[in-house]
């Protein structure tokens, strides 16, 4: 069936072209009014010569190009849709991230915040346990002091009372009031031997 079909397109063909080249001359030979006219009929029959040639040898070219475009397409279009999810689950992750930063930096800021506190209480406990050790180290300071500074002043005093004494009491005492006194002064070392003996 092929074959006879082949071998008439064959036969065809050739007879298609000699009437395709002498059409012109016959139009050329006819009046100048039928050229118009000839001018559009060929022009329709060289349109259906290149529609039939496209589609008896590009139907499948084609139909193969469109199916391979289509495909094309649609696996573009399914790894765009890949890249559009994958890109909004990064940009939800990257929400969440923040989210989650938000969390810890609130939670880290309350404790450093408490920590600072619990610091600066430490710091403040310690300032008055050294306040008090100073105090008290400067009260004892000064208690000393003033012990020192009264010692000073009964050893000035005794001193000025002795002088005054050792300048008045000879001009007092008498001699009989050596004698008494030296004889209180004996009674006493008497008492203190027979203390000493029993």
């Amino acid at each position: 069936m092929k074959i006879v079909k082949s071998c008439s397109s064959r036969r065809i063909l050739p007879i298609f072209s000699f009437l395709l080249a002498t059409m012109p001359a016959v139009a050329m030979a006819a009046s100048p009014e039928w050229r118009p006219t000839y001018d559009k009929v060929m022009l329709w029959v060289n349109f259906t010569i290149f529609m039939a040639v496209i589609v008896k040898y590009g139907r499948e070219p084609i139909k193969n190009f469109l199916k391979q475009q289509k495909e094309d397409v649609a696996s573009e279009l399914d790894a765009l849709e890949t890249e559009k999810a994958r890109v909004l689950g990064e940009i939800q992750d990257a929400k969440s991230q923040a989210a989650e930063s938000e969390i810890r930096f609130g939670e880290l800021k309350e404790r450093l915040i408490s920590q600072g506190e619990a610091r600066k209480q430490q710091i403040v406990e310690q300032a008055r346990q050294q306040s008090s050790v100073l105090i008290e180290e400067t009260r004892k300071k000064m208690e000393n002091r003033l012990l020192q500074a009264k010692n000073q002043l009964k050893m000035e005093l005794a001193d000025m009372a002795f002088d005054q004494a050792m300048q008045t009491l000879p001009q007092i005492i008498t001699e009989s009031d050596n004698k008494r006194l030296l004889d209180i002064y004996m009674q006493g070392m008497h008492l203190e031997q027979d203390a000493a003996s029993s």
